[in-house]
C-alpha cells in the first residue's frame, strides 16, 4: 500500500487518517516535509505550538489534566489538599500543609527540591514528631519550619502525618486516601513572619516513570534482564534516553492492567527492535561535555493527558535532532546524524520518462543564517533560559550580510551542552538546499523507504556519492517509486567541545536576602532619675544608639545581672528616632548589669542583637521623698477601689463573654461545638441545680473556648422558714481575637461563692485575667472577702499584677495587717480613726537619704551630710 511518512501522517494513520495513493512527484514534495525534523521545521518558519514547558505554577481546581513524567525534570504539582493544624501549642494554625501530587504515575524518586525559587537542602534524618524531612535552610536553632514528606506512588497505606495530626472534621483526610500509583509531596511550613512573607512557593526536580527499554531485554536482542511484561524490571538509564520514551508512548503507557496514554495494543513486531536499539544506542552514546563525556541525548518532562500523542512525541524529537516514520504498517526512529547509507544509484537509473523536481537552494523568506533557542535551565531553578545564540559571519555574507535568525524551543532538553548541539547541527542541516522528487525502478523498492540514506551520484549534478535522506515515498500504479529526498552530511553533526561549546552565564538562583542589621552605635551610661527638684531619687541606665536608619520602627533591649547574667528586664521604644531612652525599671543603685539591644524592622527581615555593654548603676538610695504622700495615698486608694469594682463585675463579665461567643458561633463560616449538662432536684420551692456549659469556636480571625459551671441550692418560700440561697460558680475562659491587624490572647479564671440567709450575706472571689498582644502583657490576680450584715460590710483584698515595660504591684485592702509565724503573732500596720499607723518596729539598721521632722522644720539631709532647719 503507497503511503509516504513523517510524525504527523505516522501518527495521523494509527489513528484513523488517510493514506495516499497514486501521489505525483510534485504532490509529494509539498507534503513530505511533515518528514524534517522538526527543529528543522521550525527553522523553515514552521513552528509548532509547544506544550512542554517545565510547569513551574502549582495547579489547583477540577479541571487540571492529570500527568505522568518521562525523564529528568521539574514539576510544581497540582494542589490536592490543604489545611492548617496546631498540635502541643498555644498558637492556633500554628502550620499550613499542602499535598500536592507530582505525577499520575509512581515516579523513579525526588532528586531536589526547590522553596521560593531556592535549591534547599533535605536533611536525612526524618523528624521525631513525625511531619517529615527537616529543611536545612529553613532551621533557626534547633526551631524547624519547613517539612517535606514524599510518596513515589508505590505506597500501600495513607500517609500518618495527614490521617492523624493534619486531619480536621472540616478537612478530613481519611485512612482510605492511599493515592495507590500517585506520586506526591506532603510539604508543611511553621508561621514564620521573616523567613515567609507568604505561602511558600514549591518545585520538585524528580526522576519520572520507570520506562521499558528493549536494549535491555537480551530477549529481544539487548543485553539484560528487562521483560516488557515484567515491570519490576523496567528502569534504568534508558528512562532519560529520547528514543525508549518515544518507544514506550508507541507501545502505550498503563498502570497494572489500565491504559493511561499512547497508543493501545500495537504488537511489538511493528517496532522493529534491531532499528530501535541502534537509535537507542545513538542516544547513549557518549559525547564530550563541559563535565566530561556525557549521553548525546537526553529529555525530560511532564505530559499531559489531555496532550495530543503527536504533540508530545514532536517534544520529545526536537530533543534529539529526531524523525519518526511509518511504512508498511512499521514505525521506526532516526535520531541525530544520518545513518550510513543503505543504498546507492546514479543518473542511469533514474526514470528520465517520469517527472523530477530539484529544489537547488532556498529563496531569501526560507534562507536562515543563525538560530537563538530557548530551554529549561536546571541552574537556574529549571526557569526558561535563552541559550547563547548561534550566529556564522560567513553564512551571513553569502545571504548579503543579512541576519536571518530562528527561534527554536527545546522544552524536553535541560542540559545547556546539549541544547548547543541540537543548534548547530540543525542550522547546518537547515542550510542543505538540495531537494530532489524523481522516481526509481522497481529494484529499489525493498530499500527506498523514509528515514533511509542512500548514495547518489550525478554527472549531471556534480555528485560523487552524495548523501540524501529519503523524506517520503510513493508507490507508482507500475511499482516504479516516487522518492522525494534532501541533502544531508554527516559532518553537520561534528562537534569540538573546546570551540564549539560557549559557557553559559548563569544567574543565581539563592534568593536576595539582607544581612541582618547591626544596632549602630549602641552606648550605654549610667544616669540618675530626678525629681521635680531636680534631687536625684532614682538609679537608671541611659541607652543610645544611631536613629537616622531606614525601615527601623522601633528598638528593643535587655537588661541581665552582671553576675549571675540572668536577665531582669525586657523592653522596646517605639520612637527609634529620638536616639536615646533612659530606664529605671527594678534598677538597683550601685550594681552592675549588662545591656543588649537591636533594631525592630519594619519589613520581615533579621536584625543583630549588640554585644552586651556593662554598666555600673549609681548609688542612688531611699530618702525621705520616697515615704508615702497623701497624693500617693489617693492613687493607691483610688487604684484600690478600681480593683474591687474590676472583682465585682463577674457576673456581668461572664454574661457578656457568653454572648460574645454566641454571637461568634452566629458568625458566617463560623465552625462551633457545644456541650450543655444539667442536674435539677426539687420539691416545692426548695430547689438544687447544677449545670455545666462548654463552647468550643472559631472563626477565619477568632477562636474562643469557655467552660462555665454553676452549683446553686434555694430554700425561699417555706413558710415559717427565712429564704437561704447559696451558690458557687466556676468558669474557664480562653480566646484569641484579631481586629485591624492586632491578635489579642486573653485567659479567665473565675470562681466565685455566696451566700445569704435573710440580709445576712458572705461573698468569696478569685479572679485571674492574662491578656497579650503583640505590643504588651497583663497578669492581674485578685482575691475578695465580704461579709455584710445589717447593711454594714466589711471587705478583705489581695491584688497581684504584673504589666510588662512596668512595674509589678501588690495591693491590699485591710483594717488590720497580721504577720504570724505561727506562733508569734504582730500587726505592724493598723488603722486608728482612719489613719494607718505603724504601731511596732523593730530596725536593725536604717539606710535612708533624708529625715524629716513631722512639721517639715527640720531636716537632715544624708546624702549631701547637711541639716536644715526653717521657721
Amino acid at each position: 500500500m503507497p503511503v509516504f511518512a513523517g510524525l504527523t501522517t505516522a501518527i495521523g494513520g494509527l489513528l484513523g487518517g488517510t493514506f495516499l495513493s497514486g501521489i505525483g512527484g510534485i504532490l509529494l514534495k509539498a507534503v513530505v516535509g511533515v518528514g524534517l525534523s522538526f527543529a528543522a521545521q521550525a527553522l523553515a518558519g514552521k513552528p509548532k505550538e509547544q506544550k512542554f514547558s517545565v510547569n513551574g505554577k502549582l495547579q489547583s481546581g477540577g479541571d487540571v489534566s492529570r500527568s505522568f513524567i518521562l525523564g529528568h525534570t521539574v514539576t510544581a504539582g497540582s494542589l490536592v489538599y490543604a489545611n492548617t493544624w496546631t498540635q502541643g501549642s498555644k498558637t492556633p494554625n500554628k502550620y499550613f500543609t499542602q499535598v500536592i501530587a507530582l505525577s499520575d504515575l509512581p515516579i523513579a524518586g525526588l532528586t531536589q527540591f526547590f522553596v521560593n525559587g531556592e535549591a534547599v537542602t533535605i536533611d536525612p534524618i526524618l523528624d521525631p514528631d513525625d511531619k517529615g524531612f527537616q529543611i536545612a535552610e529553613y532551621r533557626r536553632g534547633s526551631d524547624n519550619h519547613l517539612w517535606i514528606r514524599f510518596h513515589d506512588g508505590t505506597q500501600t497505606a495513607a500517609d500518618s502525618l495527614l490521617v492523624n495530626k493534619v486531619s480536621s472534621s472540616v478537612r478530613p483526610w481519611q485512612s482510605t486516601r492511599i493515592g495507590t500509583g500517585v506520586a506526591y509531596a506532603v510539604v508543611t511550613a511553621q508561621v514564620d513572619a521573616e523567613l515567609f512573607t507568604g505561602f511558600p512557593q514549591f518545585k520538585f526536580e524528580v526522576q519520572g516513570t520507570k520506562l521499558y527499554d528493549p536494549s535491555r531485554d537480551s530477549s529481544v536482542g539487548g543485553s539484560g534482564t528487562q521483560r516488557f511484561d515484567t515491570p519490576s524490571t523496567w528502569g534504568g538509564d534508558g528512562d532519560d534516553l529520547p528514543a525508549v520514551q518515544i518507544y514506550n508512548l508507541l507501545r502505550g503507557i498503563t498502570y497494572g492492567a489500565s491504559w493511561l496514554y499512547g497508543l493501545q495494543g500495537l504488537a511489538a513486531t511493528r517496532l522493529p527492535t534491531s532499528e530501535w536499539i541502534a537509535q537507542i544506542n545513538k542516544c547513549r552514546a557518549l559525547i564530550a561535555g563541559p563535565d566530561g563525556n556525557e549521553a548525546t541525548y537526553l529529555t525530560g518532562g511532564e505530559v499531559q493527558l489531555d496532550a495530543q500523542l503527536a504533540d508530545a512525541i514532536e517534544a520529545i524529537l526536537t530533543g534529539c535532532q529526531g524523525k519518526l516514520t511509518e511504512y508498511g504498517g512499521l514505525y521506526s526512529i532516526y535520531v541525530g546524524a544520518p545513518d550510513a547509507p543503505t543504498f546507492a544509484f546514479d543518473d542511469s537509473q533514474v526514470l528520465s520518462t517520469e517527472e523530477q523536481e530539484f529544489t537547488p537552494f532556498f529563496g531569501l523568506a526560507d534562507t536562515i543564517n543563525g538560530i537563538s533557542a530557548t530551554y529549561p535551565e536546571p541552574k537556574e531553578s529549571w526557569n526558561t533560559k535563552t541559550a547563547p545564540a548561534l550566529t556564522v559571519a560567513d553564512l551571513e555574507a553569502e545571504d548579503g550580510n543579512r541576519r536571518m535568525m530562528a527561534d527554536v524551543q527545546y522544552d524536553m532538553v535541560y542540559r545547556a551542552s546539549q541544547v548547543q548541539r541540537l543548534m548547530r547541527s540543525a542550522l547546518l542541516e537547515a542550510r542543505r538546499a538540495r531537494r530532489h522528487t524523481l522516481v526509481l525502478p522497481p529494484e529499489f523498492w525493498p530499500y527506498a523507504v523514509p528515514g533511509a540514506v542512500c548514495q547518489f551520484t550525478s554527472v549531471r549534478n556534480g555528485y560523487v556519492g552524495k548523501l540524501f535522506r529519503i523524506d517520503g515515498v510513493a508507490d507508482k500504479g507500475n511499482l516504479d517509486v516516487t522518492v522525494d529526498m534532501t541533502e544531508v552530511d554527516p559532518s553537520d553533526y561534528d562537534w569540538n567541545q573546546g570551540t564549539d561549546y560557549t559557557p553559559p552565564i548563569f544567574v543565581p538562583i539563592t534568593p536576595s536576602r539582607p544581612d541582618p542589621q547591626p544596632i549602630i552605635d549602641w552606648f550605654v551610661a549610667p544616669e540618675n532619675v530626678p525629681d521635680n527638684n531636680g534631687v536625684p531619687r532614682r538609679p537608671g541606665i541611659r541607652l543610645s544608639w544611631d536613629g537616622a536608619q531606614e525601615d527601623v520602627i522601633g528598638v528593643e533591649f535587655e537588661v541581665r545581672l552582671a553576675s549571675s547574667l540572668v536577665t531582669i528586664y525586657q523592653g522596646r521604644m517605639d520612637q527609634p528616632t529620638i536616639g536615646s531612652l533612659l530606664i529605671s525599671q527594678g534598677l538597683l543603685p550601685n550594681t552592675l548589669y549588662g545591656v543588649r539591644g537591636r533594631y525592630i524592622p519594619g519589613t520581615a527581615r533579621s536584625t543583630l542583637w549588640s554585644g552586651w555593654l556593662n554598666v555600673t548603676t549609681a548609688n542612688v538610695l531611699l530618702g525621705s521623698e520616697d515615704i508615702y504622700t497623701q497624693d500617693i495615698v489617693d492613687e493607691v486608694n483610688q487604684e484600690i477601689g478600681g480593683h474591687l469594682e474590676w472583682a465585682g463585675n463577674t457576673t456581668r463579665w461572664l454574661t457578656e463573654k457568653v454572648q460574645q461567643i454566641d454571637d461568634l458561633i452566629a458568625e458566617t463560616g463560623a465552625q462551633s461545638t457545644t456541650d450543655k449538662f444539667e442536674l435539677l432536684a426539687s420539691i416545692g420551692s426548695v430547689t438544687a441545680s447544677y449545670t455545666r456549659d462548654i463552647q468550643v469556636v472559631a472563626t477565619a480571625t477568632q477562636a474562643a473556648v469557655s467552660r462555665i459551671e454553676t452549683l446553686e441550692v434555694n430554700l425561699a418560700g417555706v413558710p415559717g422558714q427565712i429564704a437561704a440561697v447559696a451558690t458557687a460558680v466556676d468558669a474557664l475562659t480562653v480566646t484569641v481575637t484579631t481586629l485591624n491587624g492586632v491578635v489579642t490572647a486573653q485567659a479567665t479564671a473565675i470562681t466565685n461563692l455566696n451566700v445569704s440567709v435573710g440580709s445576712v450575706s458572705a461573698n468569696g472571689l478569685f479572679r485571674v485575667e492574662t491578656t497579650a498582644t503583640e505590643s504588651g502583657a497583663l497578669s492581674t490576680i485578685g482575691l475578695s472577702a465580704s461579709a455584710t450584715s445589717g447593711g454594714v460590710t466589711t471587705q478583705a483584698a489581695l491584688f497581684i499584677s504584673a504589666q510588662s515595660g512596668g512595674i509589678s504591684t501588690v495591693t491590699i485592702r485591710a483594717d488590720r495587717f497580721v504577720i504570724s509565724n505561727g506562733t508569734n503573732i504582730e500587726a505592724p500596720f493598723i488603722f486608728v480613726g482612719g489613719v494607718a499607723q505603724m504601731q511596732a518596729a523593730r530596725i536593725n539598721v536604717v539606710t535612708a537619704g533624708m529625715l524629716r521632722s513631722s512639721d517639715s522644720k527640720m531636716q537632715i539631709d544624708l546624702t549631701n551630710k547637711r541639716i536644715l532647719i526653717s521657721d
